[in-house]
């Protein structure tokens, strides 16, 4: 693309302001510090929002989230030293979800010849491994095209962060410069031949079944049209929720192994080919690598990396989804599938009894999947729902309906805790006329809860949902499963009420099942954010850790496994003393 400003004369913070504007973004999140005021004095000018939350790791998840609800790329702004080790939660998460983010950060130790300088670490060799590039430019002069370069690798190929340092002194300096080359945009490369086979192959399975992950966001007209030509089941990942709406008859929703949904583990036993779509096979997808794909397994990823990595292909093509599904139907359309009218009767049924199932009060206290059922039907078909890591998103995969792409953001691979608020935060300013939705837990909440100041200031009028156990509720259940007591999981929990009152959101509390839809109803008619307390019951582990728990202990070796039960056969002969701090 061209950079079409003219750059005689400006300070290197302003050529980065002026280099963002060009690639037409829309907001910047970040923290000003000693060694960046002078970029953040360029960003007042900005024709662009600058946003500042309470601290960096949320100013990068709130880019990593307006990358993943607008589809375009996020920038945060960060100071060296902590700031950037700060940033590094939010930097790894990216990097595993594949979302595009852009972190600019200062450079510290700056004034030559002296040791021991303020926020003086080695900035490149922390954040190397975490990042798909690490640029730092040498002069003034190459500001703009170092920081072009690098938004263009975060889109590249599997997206994901990237990191440019730039030095306080080359933030203030000015210099003549001449206008960068174009970049070349690389050619697509022939596909023809392992389209053609790709199409022979599924043309002559009598069973075909879709994997899709959030690499399939960008064609979800053809997906869609896949599907129906092959009468084809689609299941996705965590990050691909919504490519195919959730009640389309050929959608079984999350998952496809035993972590999965019960149609999507039913159904796909049944598959003899899989098209998997811009997915990666993570350990979280795929609860604890439990899925089986059968022998004819297609593989479409950008990222060539990807293909193969876990499971065996039977043909691997790296390429865009859209051009490669576009490909596909232009050569099956003659082979259009009457309507399986079994299948899509079995998953009908299947969501149905799972519906049905959810909806029995189960506890004294609030059903986690009662909730988030009642919870979808009051809320907008378009309603973008963020999550934490943590119990509460494994419910959510089983009970939270998704009907639109980019509307359920969770931290899939990495698992962040801390997430949710600051990304639903930004999902709003990103999409102010849409619902956005919060789930945390209350361990998530005391991670990023006073984030929430900044809804009322920036105007992104939020729904915050705490689903408050009173501990690390997902750890404690893995303790209790594994090791027959709870230490050290149990967490002191506020006054919600106050503490809304104090962070300017209306508070609502639900303590039985009773009390769910006017609760939810009230706090979605209320003028600012509001808190809705929950008090749930997890007693009972969502289906995703029912699955999951199992596979991973499958995962150990024989003689780990032997540790394991035995010490399990010790402590239900001999009940051992919990310890609690």
């Amino acid at each position: 693309m061209n950079l079409d400003f003219n750059v005689a004369g400006m300070t290197g913070a302003r050529a980065i302001v002026e280099t963002l504007q060009s690639l037409k973004v829309d907001r910047v999140f970040g923290l000003p510090g000693v060694q960046n005021i002078e970029l953040f004095d360029a960003l007042a000018d900005a024709t662009f929002s600058t946003f500042t939350p309470t601290n960096e790791s949320a100013a990068v998840f709130m880019a990593d989230a307006h990358a993943r609800v607008t589809g375009k790329i996020g920038i945060a702004v960060v100071t060296a030293g902590p700031g950037l080790t700060n940033a590094l939660t939010g930097i790894a998460e990216a990097r595993l979800d594949s979302s595009p983010v852009l972190v600019l950060v200062s450079a510290g130790g700056e004034v030559a010849g002296k040791s021991f300088q303020l926020h003086q670490i080695d900035q490149g060799a922390v954040v190397r491994a975490l990042v798909k590039g690490c640029f730092k430019p040498a002069t003034v002069a190459e500001i703009p095209q170092i920081v072009l370069k690098a938004a263009q690798l975060a889109y590249h190929g599997d997206p994901g962060p990237v990191v440019v340092e730039v030095a306080s002194t080359l933030l203030m300096e000015r210099l003549r410069f001449l206008r960068p080359a174009n970049s070349s945009v690389p050619a697509e490369i022939g596909l023809n031949v392992q389209l053609d086979d790709a199409a022979r192959r599924l043309r002559h399975s009598p069973a075909v079944g879709i994997y899709a992950g959030a690499g399939a966001i960008g064609a979800t007209a053809e997906l869609k049209a896949m599907a129906e030509l092959l009468q084809a089941p689609v299941a996705t990942t965590i990050s691909g929720r919504g490519v195919l709406a959730e009640d389309h008859p050929l959608s079984v929703g999350y998952g496809f192994g035993r972590a999965g949904t019960a149609a999507a583990w039913r159904v796909f036993r049944k598959v003899k080919t899989l098209l998997a779509v811009g997915c990666k096979y993570g350990e979280t997808a795929t609860g604890a690598y439990g899925v089986k794909p059968p022998p004819e397994h297609i593989h479409i990823n950008l990222d060539p990396a990807a293909l193969g990595a876990n499971y065996p292909t039977s043909l691997a093509i790296a390429a865009d989804a859209k051009l490669v599904l576009a490909g596909l139907l232009a050569r099956l359309v003659k082979d259009h599938r009457p309507a399986n009218t079994a299948l899509q009767d079995f998953i009908q049924q299947s969501r149905t009894r799972s519906e049905s199932k959810a909806l029995i009060s189960v506890s004294k206290v609030v059903t986690p999947a009662k909730f988030l059922r009642l919870l979808r039907r009051q809320l907008d078909r378009d309603a973008i729902l963020t999550t934490d890591s943590g119990a509460h998103q494994f419910w959510a995969l089983n009970d939270f309906t998704v009907y639109t792409p980019r509307s359920f953001l969770a931290p899939a691979d990495y698992q962040a805790m801390g997430f949710s608020i600051p990304a639903a935060i930004a999902a709003k300013l990103a999409c102010p006329t849409r619902q956005v939705v919060s789930l945390v837990g209350d361990g998530g909440f005391l991670m990023s809860g006073f984030e929430a100041l900044n809804a009322a200031r920036w105007n992104a009028k939020i729904l915050i949902v705490v689903f408050r156990d009173g501990a690390w509720g997902l750890i404690k259940e893995a303790q209790q499963r594994v090791y027959r007591r709870t230490p050290f999981t149990e967490i002191p929990h506020p006054d919600f009420a106050h503490l809304a009152h104090g962070l300017g959101l209306e508070h609502f509390r639900v303590d039985a099942d009773a009390d769910i839809e006017p609760a939810i109803a009230k706090a979605l008619a209320a003028k600012t954010s509001a808190l809705v307390e929950v008090n749930v019951d997890y007693a009972e582990p969502p289906p995703y850790v029912k699955g999951a728990g199992p596979q991973m202990f499958r995962n150990l070796s024989p003689r780990l496994k032997a540790g394991v039960a035995l010490r399990l056969a010790k402590r239900y002969c001999f009940p051992p003393r919990d310890h609690q701090t």
